[in-house]
């Protein structure tokens, strides 16, 4: 096996040849020591120390990178057995997805501009869906909490991110915001109305 190792010209250089698995390691590698701005094919296939164009064998171009990139980061969500109580399966979910994103810098904005285009598989809204749906709500409502419950974990992540970053460029001081707090509060109130919605 090719030894790996990180170098001037490439976090793994020394692979003759990288894998879809490598691509999306090496592009979470540029979030956590960069940021999305500076992830391009370019600055991907020279932490690779590959040309360019080797990378569109796995994806054609950036914006099916970041929907991969979108689900591989969600992937790491642990889903709740089915056997738990369907409300504790939903909090459960919501806070793997926030710790999921909070673990990689700007992928709750990469997560939410893959979704919006389409690309992404949304895997983890399916589970939402199915958690709510077993507390007796209808699909249709069971939906509604799956959108309520994302809105708030890629929302709020997104602006927690985006201050950070502020932060530790030296824009701006320390907002003081509990981030944690918001969310908590935040999910509670979408659980309390969820249960009331099931209760009707």
């Amino acid at each position: 096996m090719a030894r790996e190792r990180r170098s001037a010209t490439g976090h793994y250089a020394d692979r003759v040849s990288n894998s879809r698995t490598d691509v999306l390691r090496a592009a979470r590698d540029i979030l956590r020591e960069h940021s999305l701005a500076d992830l391009s094919m370019r600055r991907l296939a020279t932490e690779l120390g590959v040309r360019p164009n080797a990378l569109y064998w796995h994806f054609p171009n950036k914006q099916t990178l970041l929907a991969a990139l979108a689900d591989d980061i969600l992937g790491a969500v642990v889903i709740p057995a089915s056997d738990l109580a369907w409300d504790e399966r939903l909090q459960l979910l919501a806070t793997g997805m926030r710790a999921a994103l909070l673990d990689v810098p700007d992928s709750a904005e990469v997560v939410s501009s893959s979704w919006a285009s389409g690309l992404s598989t949304k895997a983890i809204t399916a589970d939402i869906v199915a958690a709510a749906h077993a507390g007796s709500l209808s699909l249709r409502d069971a939906e509604a909490v799956s959108t309520a419950v994302c809105q708030l974990v890629i929302g709020l992540t997104i602006e927690e991110q985006t201050r950070a970053q502020m932060e530790r460029l030296g824009v701006t001081g320390p907002s003081g915001r509990n981030f944690d707090g918001e969310f908590v509060d935040g999910l509670t109130i979408i659980l309390d109305g969820a249960r009331t919605r099931a209760g009707d």
